[in-house]
């Protein structure tokens, strides 16, 4: 028996490399795009939180505006009175239980 010699031929081999190399590029280009819409989606929900701690931090704004809220400030921060008003302290608060606050102290 004679075997057959094959004989490869050069556009063959050409062909076969550039269709390898189209594929290659074609599932490495499938892969960008597959990260950059990740990438995408991420920057999109972080945009969502970001807009929503803008709101936020707007509203609170709005709520240091009101003259309420500075009176509040003014009163419980500063230890601010109006005029004529007189405030009560108390220093520590009473358990009921005298021997125990007596020792405390």
């Amino acid at each position: 028996m004679a075997k057959k010699r094959v004989r490869i031929q050069p556009w063959r081999v050409i062909l076969l490399i550039l269709v390898l190399w189209v594929g290659f590029s074609f599932v490495r280009g499938g892969l960008q795009n597959l990260k950059l819409r990740q990438e995408i989606e991420a920057l999109e929900k972080r945009l969502v939180v970001l807009e929503m701690r803008r709101q936020d931090l707007e509203r609170e704004i709005e709520e240091w505006k009101s003259p309420e809220n500075v009176e509040r400030v003014a009163r419980e921060q500063l230890g601010l009175v109006k005029p004529g008003e007189v405030v009560y302290r108390v220093s520590e608060s009473f358990s009921g239980d005298i021997e125990h606050d007596v020792e405390k102290r």
